[in-house]
């Protein structure tokens, strides 16, 4: 059901941006003021549905890889929970022939490791931290991830009472985050990463700042930078704005205003 809707979004999206080439032509060519004038206003009206479209994907998306990491822990996981448990029980009272303990340890290294893979395929998808303990606890997890996967000091700087939102918004900003990071990891040659996260007045504010060879926000139109078009979308998709500053490193700022349900905490 989800890919069948998301299929459809796609060939929406198709639709809209043949539309967007179309009235953009029209208004190259659109000759009297009051005509580009209508152009512009239909142009901006597919610019809008263009982003409702995109975040509209991003969150079939998510309840995607939520209901596939679901069932790899809940199905595959228990089944190689069962494997191991009868493989310790074979262990116990099965032949002690050294050939048959050597297999059997084997047999528990490929298990252990097949686990081991499988928690990490379904916390990709979807970290459990994001269920079990909140925005906060899930954003500990990606930071300790990120240090031991790729040696770079990182600090996060937040207040759990400040981060707690409803499951679209919390799981938008972690996404935002992991794919900062991500982006840093891969390109940015960083010793150091900073991840700040404070309310001030009606809004969330978001910083990543590291301390590699530096972006620049022209790097966010490239057509291979899909983490920072992603990135992007969310934010727009959150209402919010965002900026890059190159200071010798890259500061990644962003504002979002939060959920209406909020109650806003003094600064």
């Amino acid at each position: 059901m989800h890919r069948l809707a998301s299929s459809l979004l796609i060939f929406s999206a198709l639709a809209l941006a043949a539309r967007l080439s179309w009235r953009l032509a029209q208004l190259a060519e659109a000759p009297a003021q009051a005509a580009r004038g209508q152009v512009q206003e239909q142009l901006e009206q597919s610019y809008s549905q263009l982003r409702e479209l995109s975040a509209t994907l991003q969150t079939i998306r998510e309840e995607e890889r939520k209901h596939i990491a679901r069932e790899l822990h809940d199905d595959l996981g228990q089944l190689l929970a069962t494997l191991r448990g009868d493989l310790a029980l074979l262990q116990r009272h099965g032949g002690h022939s050294t050939a048959g303990l050597e297999l059997q340890a084997r047999m528990d290294e490929l298990l252990m490791s097949a686990i081991s893979s499988l928690r990490r395929i379904a916390g990709n998808l979807r970290p459990r931290a994001l269920d079990e303990g909140g925005l906060y606890f899930a954003l500990k997890s990606l930071r300790q991830g990120f240090v031991e996967r790729h040696n770079i000091a990182c600090t996060l700087d937040a207040n759990e009472e400040d981060l707690i939102f409803d499951d679209n918004y919390s799981t938008a900003i972690f996404r935002i985050a992991q794919e900062a990071l991500t982006n840093i990891a891969r390109h940015a040659e960083a010793r150091k990463v900073m991840l700040s996260l404070y309310r001030k007045e009606a809004n969330l504010h978001v910083t990543i700042h590291d301390d590699g060879r530096g972006i620049v926000e022209q790097d966010m139109d490239k057509a291979s930078s899909f983490g920072l078009i992603g990135m992007r979308e969310r934010v727009w998709a959150l209402h919010g704005d965002i900026a890059i500053v190159s200071d010798g490193g890259t500061q990644i700022l962003i504002r979002l205003p939060l959920p209406p349900t909020e109650t806003v905490k003094p600064a």
